[in-house]
């Protein structure tokens, strides 16, 4: 008789099932372990930078919008002390944070929105809320109202301006009429290749503009800075310009005491920008926009065009001749020659415009001057043109005071002024 051992296969398989259990054990606690950690460590982070809190517990009112989500608000007003927000500066209340948050039936959350206006704007749209149920994975929509207004800017939204005709076009682009916000404006759109120096310089621009609080300087509205839509926007001229005006009326229709007051005008506008250290390096008769021929008006004529007076903060200092800039038949002789020069040059140009309005001609009869170099030989020799007809003595003395060769001999703007200042008294 022998004893023989035998394996009992039922206490290894409960053995192997024990083990197995334990294993599985281990791994849904480490699962549910680590699980807890990150929610904690998750909420941890998230309450360095979110406000989570219970709605029960607070004392804030919330409206419910469909599926079940709630908000303080169905509508996001943008406001500032003014009532209107800033362009160019973020305003808190269209950059959201946090993006996205996990939250537990019963809990809210403070969304933070902010906003960076890039024109002046009016804003009536909507944001959207997309909610998932983490069970199911179903998503959810809804729609909150957002209202801006921001302060009024000299960046305009291209969307406000509307074109409605052609007025004229030079190497700069071309002028359109058109409205803003119910006022008849010039349009200037620009058809340079744009660039970041281009923009640079085109924003300096439009902060010098802006500066300008004359009420004989052409009203500037603001300028579009979105790059192919590149524009500036100023009051328009019922009449054009006084350059318009000689082509299309005659000189018994504009009498000369309208011509004076005009050049007076202009003259005013001029001594503006000269006493704020501005050169407009581009005067003539072009330039001098006509808003009104009535002769109780206050102003009738206004200076306009100061895309050659870009980033000349003169200062007293002297300027070289830049290519380009300019009209050459009222360049001053030292403009011509490419010399250094300082607002003496706007009178010299001044001299040549007052010649033409006084005499209601052109100041180079294209007989005699063929071609521009033809005038700038003859200015740059020191001629000077002899008196038209239809120009007084004592116009002319003015004129000459103006043209001089010499600039230090020049009278100024103001000096001008007051002598225009004499002729309308003297009718």
């Amino acid at each position: 008789m022998s004893c023989e051992s035998q394996v009992v296969w039922w206490v290894i398989l409960i053995v192997v099932l024990i083990v197995i259990l334990v294993v599985i054990l281990v791994a849904v606690i480490t699962i549910v372990i680590t699980k807890k950690v990150l929610e904690i460590s998750h909420t941890k982070d998230l309450e360095k930078t979110t406000t989570l809190f219970k709605m029960k517990k607070s004392n804030i009112k919330f409206e419910a919008l469909q599926n079940g989500i709630c908000v303080t608000s169905n509508c996001i007003y943008f406001t500032s002390e003014s009532g209107e927000i800033p362009v160019e500066w973020e305003s808190r209340d269209v950059l959201v944070d946090p993006e996205i948050v996990i939250l537990k039936s019963g809990y809210a959350c403070e969304f933070s929105i902010y906003l960076t206006p890039h024109c002046t704007c009016k804003i009536d749209n909507t944001l959207q809320i997309i909610s998932k149920d983490l069970k199911n994975g179903e998503e959810k929509f809804n729609l909150i109202s957002l209202n801006v207004t921001t302060e009024q800017s000299t960046r305009i939204d291209y969307h406000e301006l509307t074109e409605d005709k052609k007025l004229g076009q030079g190497s700069f682009g071309i002028v359109y009429k058109g409205t803003f916000r119910g006022n008849d404006v010039a349009i200037k759109k620009m058809k340079t290749i744009i660039d970041d120096n281009i923009l640079d310089e085109f924003a300096k621009e439009v902060s010098m503009l802006d500066k300008f609080r004359s009420e004989y300087i052409v009203h500037f509205y603001g300028a579009v800075f979105i790059p192919n839509k590149l524009c500036m926007v100023t009051e328009f001229a019922a009449f054009g310009s006084l350059q318009d005006l000689m082509k299309h009326k005659t000189s018994q229709e504009i009498d000369m005491k309208m011509r004076v007051k005009m050049l007076l005008d202009a003259a005013k506008g001029i001594s503006y920008l000269h006493e704020n250290g501005i050169l407009h390096r581009d005067v003539k008769p072009d330039n001098i926009l006509v808003v009104s021929l009535d002769k109780n008006s206050k102003v009738n004529a206004k200076l306009t065009d100061f895309g050659s007076a870009r980033n000349v903060n003169m200062m007293m200092t002297n300027m070289t001749f830049t290519k380009g800039i300019g009209t050459p038949k009222y360049m001053a002789p030292e403009v011509l020659k490419h010399q250094k020069y300082k607002k003496q040059a706007d009178v010299f140009s001044f001299a040549i415009t007052m010649y033409e309005v006084f005499g209601w001609c052109e100041a180079y009869e294209h007989q005699k001057f063929k071609y521009p170099w033809k005038i700038a030989q003859f200015v740059i020799k020191g001629n000077h043109l002899k008196r038209n007809e239809q120009i007084t003595e004592e116009q002319y003395t003015l004129i000459d005071k103006c043209w001089r060769y010499d600039e230090i001999n020049r009278i100024s703007v103001s000096e001008i002024g007051e002598s225009l200042e004499k002729m309308i008294h003297s009718f």
